[in-house]
């Protein structure tokens, strides 16, 4: 590769790094739904993505999380690294322990050295975006979901369980003055962490302004008596994601 080449290269990337990513992200099973709407840029690293939705989402981040992108898994299970990956790096450790064995014969060993060029090498191919972009091995937003209208899932608490649908609305320039990731819409208030799930909060919902609900206790432990399901405010919400990503 030629100098000016790579120069190219290293101007594309950064290029499509700086596109803004508008996403629709709703909790599946709410009703009414909660929803937000983040605008990243693309070049926000996955482990990012998702500490912006839990911050969006009012998520303390103590629990573990994972995207689902069209059956590609990624999160803090798999080091944030894609599964595939994961499942390489970790036959890549078997197949050299096995193949340094003094037990090992010939053929077997040297099946195993075959089979260990072959992974370095899909390992090498998986990690030369990031290379070339300077960056950790964690992919990038557009590395995984480059279009338009795709859709994708984070779960949240493997507890709980809280699925997050996400849809790539628009792909945009950033515009002039703007720091991101921002939070510009949404709707209702953020969902409480450890009750539940699904099914919890829409008890904690019921319970809501009424102390004869036998979950009304729960909302007085976390003192969240006043607590409004209903409201919402993007201002607030924009504050929290600035203050997570130190944001000015």
């Amino acid at each position: 590769m030629t100098k000016k080449k790579k120069a190219d290269d290293l101007a594309a990337l950064k290029a499509r790094d700086r596109q803004v990513y508008r996403l629709k992200i709703s909790l599946v099973g709410v009703h009414p739904p909660i929803w937000r709407r983040l605008e990243v840029y693309a070049g926000m690293e996955m482990d990012s993505v998702a500490a912006a939705i839990d911050a969006v989402f009012g998520w303390s981040g103590d629990h573990m999380g994972e995207f689902d992108i069209k059956g590609r898994r990624i999160g803090d299970g798999t080091d944030w690294c894609l599964e595939d990956r994961h499942a390489a790096e970790n036959e890549l450790r078997r197949i050299r322990k096995r193949a340094r064995s003094p037990l090992a014969n010939e053929q077997k060993a040297q099946s195993a050295l075959e089979l260990l060029s072959s992974l370095k090498a899909k390992l090498q191919e998986q990690s030369a975006p990031a290379e070339a972009a300077g960056d950790s091995n964690v992919p990038a937003l557009w590395e995984l979901v480059p279009r338009v209208r795709t859709k994708f899932i984070y779960i949240y608490d493997f507890g709980d369980d809280w699925e997050h649908v996400i849809e790539v609305e628009k792909i945009l320039a950033p515009e002039a003055g703007v720091r991101y990731p921002r939070c510009t819409d949404g709707a209702r208030a953020d969902p409480i962490e450890d009750c539940g799930g699904v099914w919890g909060y829409e008890e904690l919902v019921e319970a809501a302004g009424n102390p004869k609900h036998e979950r009304y206790a729960d909302l007085e432990d976390w003192g969240l008596e006043k607590w409004n399901p209903e409201q919402f405010s993007t201002e607030e919400t924009d504050r929290k994601l600035a203050k997570v990503f130190r944001r000015k």
